[in-house]
Formats: structure tokens, C-alpha cells, sequence
């Protein structure tokens, strides 16, 4: 990938942090604590009908561009993305992960952010890597639109609203996906529907175990939170510090996609190792300076900022998080690239067993403190053996 693809990514990225830190005031200020953890338990729901969705419509979809015509991916993709919907949502609520309450709107929206994210892979595939990123920026801005409507223009101070919001933002972004990936190339009929499906569930179902176990990895402290004793509040104080987190990841999350198709395309190892390397470097810069800035602001900005105290020592807790999450990131994205994907699964499933033990451990006793260290330490065990596979894969 040339260097203003790099640079494109990583302002796309930085124009949807943004965006995305002021639906966070937003609905801070209006909805409260509780309100924004409930918000965010919806917001896991979504995240695993998309972890469910990924197994025939996620990221395998770039590493097959070089054996699938990727308009022969649709159809197959898009029935799968109906059924995950509502077996993705059915999973959660039965095994008390998410709020049987919000069934249809996990559900409905989850559909929704499935169409993004297999068409942004489709369009990664075909080398549309600003197309990717429009669609990842879009809607994220007509979020906050909305959300600027109904809390303001409509005076409604709601979940409701929020859904709403949410859904038109990915109702409109979807709607531009589809357009985009109508112009993909056209299908050889050489690949019968069912070879294509074979191929995306052998490629797609370790690529996607391990997605999916990193989201479990990432979020499952909102429900752990949202169902102890410290309740939706304490959740919301987490989900607060744990964006912070994100926001820490930006340069590594720009990066990581183009890793990705960078490595898939490169069959010289040495060219691939090294290009992988210095993405790395700039990933643990990147992080490590917004780390610094994050650490110093004070707890009282954050409750100025954001409504409520208590943000800041959940930052600081999460800050060895931010460093190993950055490593992780770029190594499983090298590893996804070469086709390895049974050790980026492996590997999430190690940090969310880490994860689930401690947390359970330490988080009835120092709630979210507790839930930070304990993602902290999943983070660090997870990066360590991405580490170890990183190096047993691509030795020469």
C-alpha cells in the first residue's frame, strides 16, 4: 500500500474518533451513566451478530480475492447475514450475555452493521482502500447527526432515540456499501455457489473464531459489570475508559486493514516481515503518545467532560491494555495475511479465558478498576502468544 493510503487511513481514523468521542459526551450528558451503559450492552449485541456474521461474511473475503471472484461472494454472504442476525442475537440473550429487551434492535442493527462490514472487506479485497475507510468515517458523522436531532431538535432523551439514531446512520451507510459493491468486477461462472461457500466457512471459520473471541475479549466486561452488583453505572464508567482506549488505537487500527492486505499480497517473506515490522513501530509510537496525554489528564476533566468521576482510574488501569492491544492488533492482522488465522483464534481464546477468571475474580470487590486489570493482563498473555506464533510462522 503506497504511503497516502497510510495517511488517508489514519486521517479517516482520526476524523472518526472524533465523531465518535462526541456521541460519547452526548450521551453522556444526556442519558446519564445507566444510560450509557445500557447503550453499550445494545452496542455488545450488535458486535456479536457481527462476530456471527463474520464466519462466511468478514475479513477471509480479502485473503480469497486471489482464488474467488468477490462478486461471487455476495450471495452467499448476504443469506448469511440474515440467518447470524438472529442466531447471533438468540445466542446472547439465552446465554444471559445481552438484554432480552433490546431482541429486535440488536438484532435489526446488527444486519445492518453486517452489510458495512462485508462490503468494506469486499472493497479492502479490490484494493478500494478509500472507499474502506469513507464508509468506516460516514457513519460514525451521521450518528452524531442524528443523535443532534432527537436530543436537541426532537427533546428526546431516550434509548429510544439513540437506536433510532443509530439506525438511520446504518441504514444510509449501507445503502452507499451497496452501491460501491455493485461496481466490483464480474463473477467468473466457473465458481459454483456451493465451492464458494465451502471455501469462505474453511477460510472464514478460523478467521473469524478468533474476531469473534477478541470481541468477547473486549466487551464482556460491559456485561459482567452490567449484571454485578455495581449495575449499568459501573458499566458505563468502563465503557467510557475503555473508548479511551480505543481512541489510543488509532494509528494501529488505521494500519492494521493495510497490513493485512499488504501481507496477503506479498508472497516474499522477507518483504512482508519487514514491511509488517516498521507498521509496528508506528503503531507502538502512535499509542504510546495519545497513552501519555491519557494518563495525565486528571479525573476531574473527565467529570467535567463527561458528567460523572471515577473515568480516570479505569484509564490508568487499562493503560497496559493500550500497548499490548496495539502489538496484538498488527501481529494478527500479519498472521491473518499469510493464512494463519487458527492462531490469532487460539490466541483470543487464551486472553478471554484470562479475562473471564479474573474478572469474575476482581470485579465484585473493585468493579470496574478490577475489570480493567483484568483486561489488561488478557491483553498481555494474548500478545505474548501472538508474539510466539508471529515468530514461529515467519522465521527464515
Amino acid at each position: 500500500m503506497s504511503r497516502s493510503h497510510e495517511h488517508h487511513s489514519i486521517a479517516t481514523r482520526a476524523l472518526l474518533l472524533a465523531f465518535t468521542t462526541a456521541v460519547i459526551l452526548l450521551n453522556t450528558r444526556v442519558l446519564g451513566a445507566s444510560g450509557q451503559g445500557e447503550v453499550a450492552w445494545i452496542q455488545v449485541g450488535i458486535l456479536v451478530v457481527t462476530g456471527f456474521s463474520g464466519f462466511l461474511a468478514g475479513g477471509a473475503v480479502v485473503y480469497l480475492q486471489k482464488e474467488i471472484p468477490l462478486r461471487a461472494m455476495l450471495i452467499p454472504g448476504h443469506s448469511w447475514l440474515i440467518a447470524s442476525a438472529v442466531l447471533g442475537t438468540w445466542a446472547g440473550i439465552s446465554t444471559g450475555f445481552l438484554p432480552a429487551e433490546h431482541f429486535g434492535a440488536m438484532a435489526g442493527l446488527g444486519w445492518l452493521q453486517g452489510v458495512i462490514i462485508f462490503h468494506s472487506q469486499l472493497l479492502l479485497a479490490d484494493h478500494r482502500i478509500r472507499k474502506h475507510n469513507v464508509l468506516q468515517v460516514m457513519q460514525g458523522g451521521l450518528l452524531l447527526a442524528g443523535l443532534l436531532m432527537a436530543f436537541f431538535g426532537m427533546d428526546n432523551h431516550s434509548i429510544g432515540a439513540f437506536v433510532g439514531a443509530l439506525a438511520g446512520s446504518l441504514g444510509l451507510t449501507a445503502a452507499l456499501s451497496i452501491f460501491w459493491a455493485s461496481k466490483l468486477p464480474t463473477v467468473d461462472t466457473a465458481h459454483s455457489p456451493m465451492e464458494v461457500v465451502r471455501k469462505l466457512w474453511k477460510f472464514g471459520r478460523s478467521a473469524q473464531t478468533g474476531a469473534l473471541l477478541q470481541m468477547l475479549t473486549n466487551r464482556s466486561n460491559l456485561s459482567i459489570l452490567a449484571q454485578s452488583s455495581a449495575g449499568l453505572a459501573a458499566s458505563g464508567v468502563y465503557s467510557i475508559a475503555y473508548y479511551g482506549l480505543e481512541a489510543m488505537w488509532l494509528v494501529p487500527r488505521a494500519l492494521a486493514p493495510l497490513v493485512y492486505t499488504r501481507t496477503a499480497a506479498e508472497k516474499d517473506r522477507l518483504i512482508r516481515m519487514n514491511a509488517t515490522q516498521k507498521a509496528l513501530g508506528k503503531a507502538l509510537l502512535g499509542t504510546a503518545a495519545l497513552l501519555v496525554v491519557a494518563v495525565l489528564i486528571p479525573d476531574t476533566c473527565f467529570a467535567w467532560a463527561f458528567g460523572f468521576d471515577g473515568i480516570q482510574p479505569v484509564v490508568r488501569a487499562l493503560a497496559p491494555a493500550a500497548l499490548f492491544g496495539a502489538a496484538a492488533s498488527i501481529m494478527a492482522h500479519h498472521l491473518s495475511g499469510i493464512g494463519k488465522h487458527h492462531w490469532n483464534a487460539a490466541t483470543s481464546g487464551l486472553g478471554l479465558v484470562t479475562l473471564l477468571a479474573l474478572a469474575q475474580e476482581w470485579t465484585p470487590e473493585s468493579g470496574a478498576i478490577g475489570a480493567a486489570w483484568a483486561a489488561s493482563v488478557a491483553a498481555a498473555v494474548q500478545c505474548a502468544g501472538l508474539l510466539i506464533a508471529w515468530w514461529r510462522c515467519e522465521r527464515v
